[in-house]
């Protein structure tokens, strides 16, 4: 049967903060291209109120901040707010009744509780997909320090531990009007971040992109009757022809084997880990290169075999795998899915990835790549210079990783987890007296 989706967003391209955003885009496109009718409502920051493009409709609202053209992101609390999710909550229902629509997606937590509210007063089932630790906590801070397996995260925690560690590590350099401001946005986050767990709490389907990011979610808000794991899809790559040596030519980076992070550069991400494995990497290959393709507020150190690129258009990204003899991701958060990683894979590269949150659900280690515990720079430093020692090895691990995305990850495989997902839902909310699967 074919049905007709909404999906609510606080982004859609071209307004991607992340990965997410562009994920997004591939799962409407991808319900489209098998007749469901997929309607994205979005705030419109300023571009065309309404497009249909590749089968999806994308329906942008007024909104009243705009962002200039290049700027992706607007402000911290603007998603966090009482007026943001009425907009969202009267826009997605006035589309939902004017399209017809079967169920309502909130595709991230800005948009969660709108979607809601406008998916409970229309009768119609709640999708939400968890992505990150967002949910559990405003800014998150806690899975860097915490041992816990599971989070479940209180105010007194979060006002006595979470909100010191993230302004200690993250705006040291604050001066005390400034800090205080912060402590304010931060107060405030946690005020609107017991209506997102109550809308989670109550939402019909729960979709997590791996077992690892549902697995730190408590029960009280991800029960297993209404979590399903529905893995990302993987890029769709047709049309990537640039030379990797023409890519290496025209950002600068010398000959010589090629160590590519791409990503945001921060503590979660493990930027600290690999910068401190450069010097025993590069006295085991002394030729190596390494490139850091992403924003952050982590510098990785000024040397000359260090290449940063800061934030690159996709085609360029794409062209950077090709051109790497080795792709890193060092996560030290519970990384939920990484996109780097399923990129990477894609184009057939040798990854090396850290034993956290969903990475090994798609690096097997030793067959489609290397893992390594977390926050050790010898271990990682070790794995990467073995890859570069061994051209073999590196193209046998990376043919896997591809042939993996191509089957474990296939768009039809993904889709059809997800349809049937959303079939459930719907028949709970058709027979809510049903129990639970």
């Amino acid at each position: 049967m074919k049905r007709t989706i909404l999906f609510a967003t606080e982004y859609w391209p071209p307004f991607a903060p992340g990965g997410a955003e562009w994920t997004n885009a591939a799962w409407a496109e991808a319900l489209a291209r098998r007749g469901h009718r997929v309607i994205v409502v979005t705030p419109d920051y300023g571009a065309s109120p309404r497009e249909e493009r590749d089968g999806v409709l994308v329906v942008r609202p007024p909104f009243s901040v705009k962002l200039r053209p290049g700027q992706q992101e607007a402000g911290w609390l603007l998603h966090k707010n009482p007026l943001f999710h009425a907009w969202v909550a009267r826009w997605t229902r006035r589309v939902a009744e004017a399209e017809g629509v079967d169920l309502v997606h909130a595709q991230n937590k800005g948009a969660l509780v709108g979607a809601w509210r406008a998916a409970r007063a229309l009768g119609r089932p709640l999708a939400v997909t968890v992505r990150d630790v967002g949910l559990l906590c405003p800014v998150g801070a806690c899975t860097l320090f915490e041992p816990w397996t599971t989070f479940d995260c209180t105010m007194r925690q979060y006002v006595t531990r979470c909100v010191p560690y993230f302004l200690a590590h993250y705006a040291a350099g604050d001066g005390p009007l400034r800090r205080a401001r912060r402590w304010g946005s931060l107060l405030a986050a946690w005020g609107d971040h017991a209506a997102q767990r109550r809308a989670l709490a109550e939402a019909d389907l729960v979709i997590g992109v791996s077992r690892g990011i549902l697995a730190l979610y408590p029960p009280a808000l991800v029960d297993g009757g209404r979590a399903r794991v529905v893995h990302s899809l993987p890029p769709r790559v047709a049309g990537v022809d640039e030379d990797p040596a023409a890519v290496r030519a025209r950002l600068g980076i010398g000959g010589g084997p090629l160590v590519l992070y791409a990503g945001k550069r921060s503590l979660g991400k493990g930027t600290e880990v690999l910068s401190a494995a450069l010097d025993a990497i590069r006295a085991a290959i002394p030729d190596v290169r390494f490139v850091f393709a992403g924003k952050g507020e982590i510098a990785p150190p000024a040397r000359d075999d260090v290449h940063v690129l800061g934030s690159v258009p996709q085609p360029t990204l794409f062209a950077l795998y090709r051109a790497a003899d080795v792709v890193v991701v060092p996560s030290v958060w519970p990384e939920p899915l990484s996109r780097v990683l399923m990129e990477a894979m894609r184009f057939g590269r040798a990854v090396v990835a850290t034993r956290v949150g969903g990475s090994p659900e798609l690096v097997e280690d030793g067959v489609t790549g290397l893992l390594v515990a977390p926050r050790d720079p010898a271990a990682l430093a070790r794995a990467v210079a073995a890859l570069l020692r061994d051209p073999e090895r590196r193209a046998r691990l990376g043919a896997a990783a591809a042939r993996r995305t191509e089957t474990e990850f296939d768009e039809e495989r993904l889709v059809g987890v997800l349809l049937d997902a959303y079939d459930d839902a719907l028949a709970r909310r058709a027979s809510p007296a049903r129990p639970r699967a």
